[in-house]
């Protein structure tokens, strides 16, 4: 996978066919969260995201899509921690973000977090930040899918959006700052 618009026919479909809470603007047909000021937007459901508890059961939906919704948002183990109860386990949990080395991610007055691929590593058992900061949190989810695209014009140079996503860690440390990051898409499992 080069770029996260290639999962949109497979997540598409999944909204179709469960119940997935849409984060951010409403859509269509969807359940949709309103973080932000914008008025066009008839969301079902209007309310803080940074205020937990949701006003959902535990276990109410089998998925939650939240792209550019997270680096809005106060904290991130909050944020993960309240995911984790509404959505059943097994569910699907999908993330598109700025990378931080995107200059948009600071440049945009109300990004409130800037994130790297391995930043949900905290919860995910088997990664080396869980075997050292598991501790954070006790929510657990899978990888299912991580996408760290890179900025044209090196997206276009054969092999080395491979090489950024085998070198994660490499290039989060070293390269980024040559080799400007995108953005981030992630697709979790929810695991309880």
């Amino acid at each position: 996978m080069h770029f996260w618009s290639e999962r949109l026919p497979f997540l598409e479909e999944f909204a179709r066919t469960h119940r997935v809470l849409h984060m951010g603007p409403g859509r269509e047909g969807a359940l949709g969260l309103k973080v932000d000021r914008i008025r066009d937007v008839k969301p079902d459901v209007v309310m803080d995201l940074n205020r937990a508890p949701y006003p959902f059961r535990s276990d109410s939906f089998d998925g939650a899509y939240a792209f550019s919704v997270i680096e809005h948002l106060d904290n991130f183990f909050d944020v993960l921690s309240e995911l984790h109860r509404i959505i059943k386990n097994g569910g699907l949990v999908v993330f598109l973000t700025p990378h931080f080395s995107n200059d948009g991610s600071f440049i945009d007055p109300s990004h409130k977090l800037h994130l790297a691929a391995r930043s949900f590593d905290y919860f995910i058992e088997g990664t080396d930040l869980f075997a050292s900061y598991g501790f954070y949190s006790n929510v657990r989810f899978r990888l299912k899918e991580r996408l760290l695209m890179i900025e044209p014009p090196w997206n276009h140079l054969p092999g080395l959006q491979r090489a950024v996503n085998k070198m994660t860690a490499f290039y989060e440390r070293h390269a980024c700052y040559l080799i400007r990051g995108r953005g981030l898409y992630i697709e979790l499992e929810v695991v309880k």
